[in-house]
């Protein structure tokens, strides 16, 4: 057999103009002191873009002269923001979306061993005897997905608030006829959502680096995160961070750079496993979905003496989205007409089933939309997505999904 035999072996150097994208990298980690870059372990980034830079304001006075060229200008504050755009794969951004939405994951799973449910005349449910323990376990409010076979209750979302009368929490779910009382059997699931936003404010440091530097963006506050779903895409996040500052520094601070997870991106085919609107898909399949988490009235604050931040404001937080399917049926306008809101849940995973269920607690429709478009179409309905708080509290929560049968 002949082999290959190239006259020349080796590399060409001096070939690149710059530095090359392809080696560049972002790792991040969560500060224990606003603005001070932790050492330890930073946590890298899979990435498709990011837009960090710092940002200088000026000012100058409107001095006349006879030369009439403006004055010197003084420098006035130094800030430094931008997003982080990538793809939406499960685990990498979970450090991010629990900044955006204030609070710390929790698995939880209590097992039913005869509580009962008690059907109240507005159609909620009410379960009175967990044991002490379950109880003080729960956190004071969010989602419950209920599985009760025995009931036909699978996979039911629903949001859910603990009272201060004895051992009772309250789920908003319409279960069944109004006034009935249902036992569910040993074994029956509550798993409740891992995260829910709460009132924990994070800041991170952000390190990009370029050449043997890196590029420190400290103080860095989740502002928003964006989730997109579209048919013919994969899935896609994007997060927007208010920074401190950016300084550069040409010390590895790190202990080490966690590698980030490796899991397939999540698709729209098989990755997409539903949406549905107070427990009832669209009739018409969903062709686009979008979640937005911000933290309203945040930013940076500032003073005189030194010209980056000195604290930065976290906000209150708030959900939003949008969604899109193609018009078969007047549910969700007869919805949005009757002012009805309740949970709406998206979920997706990756190829090994491993992803998320993202619920709004308490939404309702608004903006809805059936355009048409020109001819030989076929006419999609849109509505905007606004989240609101649910009773107890509560916005928005998410649980994770594993080894989720895909569609």
């Amino acid at each position: 057999m002949r082999l290959f035999m190239a006259t020349y072996t080796g590399a060409t150097s001096g070939l690149a103009a710059g530095v090359q994208t392809n080696d560049t990298s972002l790792d991040f980690a969560l500060e224990t002191t606003y603005g001070t870059a932790p050492g330890g372990n930073y946590q890298a980034l899979r990435f498709t873009s990011e837009t960090l830079a710092r940002q200088d304001s000026t000012s100058r006075p409107d001095e006349i002269n006879a030369v009439r060229e403006v004055s010197q200008s003084v420098l006035t504050q130094v800030s430094a923001s931008g997003t982080i755009s990538g793809p939406l794969a499960t685990g990498c951004f979970d450090d991010f979306l629990a900044g955006v939405m204030g609070n710390d994951g929790k698995a939880l799973t209590l097992t039913s061993g005869g509580a009962y449910f008690n059907f109240n005349p507005d159609g909620s449910i009410t379960s009175m005897n967990f044991s002490s323990a379950d109880y003080t376990s729960q956190p004071l409010y969010g989602g419950v997905i209920i599985n009760s076979p025995s009931n036909g209750f699978k996979n039911v979302y629903c949001a859910y608030y603990k009272t201060e009368i004895g051992s009772s929490t309250i789920y908003t779910a319409d279960l069944g006829p109004v006034g009935s009382v249902l036992k569910s059997k040993d074994g029956d699931t509550f798993t409740y959502a891992n995260l829910v936003n709460g009132s924990i404010d994070k800041t991170f440091t952000v390190r990009k680096k370029l050449l043997s530097g890196f590029q420190m963006f400290t103080g860095s506050l989740v502002n928003q995160m964006q989730i997109q779903l579209q048919q013919g895409q994969f899935g896609s996040v994007s997060v927007d961070l208010t920074c401190g500052n950016m300084t550069r520094s040409t010390t590895d601070i790190a202990a080490a750079v966690l590698p980030a997870p490796t899991g397939v991106v999540h698709d729209s085919i098989s990755g997409f496993l539903g949406l549905t609107i107070n427990g009832v898909a669209p009739v018409g399949c969903v062709t686009q979905a979008t979640i937005t988490l911000s933290r309203d009235g945040a930013g940076n604050d500032y003073g005189m003496g030194h010209a980056d931040a000195c604290g930065v404001r976290s906000g209150s937080f708030m959900a939003a989205g949008s969604i899109e399917f193609y018009f078969r049926s007047w549910d969700q306008f007869d919805q949005l007409a009757a002012g009805t809101q309740g949970p709406i849940v998206i979920k997706s995973v990756d190829g090994a089933g491993d992803g998320y269920a993202f619920m709004f607690l308490n939404a309702a429709l608004r903006n809805g939309k059936d355009p048409i478009s020109g001819k030989n179409q076929t006419v999609k309905a849109t509505f905007d997505i606004e989240g609101n708080p649910a009773a107890g509290g509560g916005t928005f929560a998410i649980f994770p999904l594993t080894g989720t049968a895909a569609n």
